[in-house]
């Protein structure tokens, strides 16, 4: 049964999902791909206060507003070859860039560009581990009393 959280997270993936066509990746995806031989490239595409509270491991962050050209002179040479997973708190954010930058990414030879549905938020509420730079941590970003509503406490 699902919570109001999860509810709630649901109803805003769905929003997000309508508005912008990317194509999505599901978080147990993303943990069979972590564990695999061949991890993807993840970019986290948050502030810097939310990435350093808390980050899937190995995520590199990514301003939310880089630019499509700025993208590729920052990452064009090393997405070839890879999957490149994008995120945020829910995706917006994420999907938002991905739209921005999924053509950079397909002439650069990434073999494929994804966002994480239901970012960091869905990924945390099904007790996936996050880092900071002390380690593993059970926090995860702060957030207003609305977004706060989408995310399972941890005790």
């Amino acid at each position: 049964m699902f919570g109001i959280n999860d509810r709630l997270l649901e109803a805003a993936i769905m929003m997000i999902e309508r508005m912008h066509r990317v194509e999505n990746l599901a978080t147990d995806e993303l943990a069979a791909m972590l564990a695999g031989s061949e991890a993807p490239l993840l970019f986290d595409v948050r502030t810097v206060e939310e990435y350093e509270k808390s980050c899937i491991a190995t995520a590199v962050r990514v301003d939310p507003d880089i630019g499509s050209e700025d993208f590729e002179a920052c990452y064009g040479s090393i997405v070839a070859g890879c999957d490149l997973v994008f995120y945020c708190s829910v995706g917006q954010r994420s999907s938002e860039l991905l739209e921005r930058v999924e053509s950079v990414c397909g002439q650069a030879g990434a073999k494929s560009f994804r966002n994480l549905r239901g970012g960091i938020f869905r990924w945390y509420n099904e007790g996936r581990q996050v880092v900071n730079a002390s380690g593993l941590t059970d926090d995860i970003h702060g957030h207003d009393p609305v977004w706060g509503m989408m995310v399972e406490q941890r005790s």
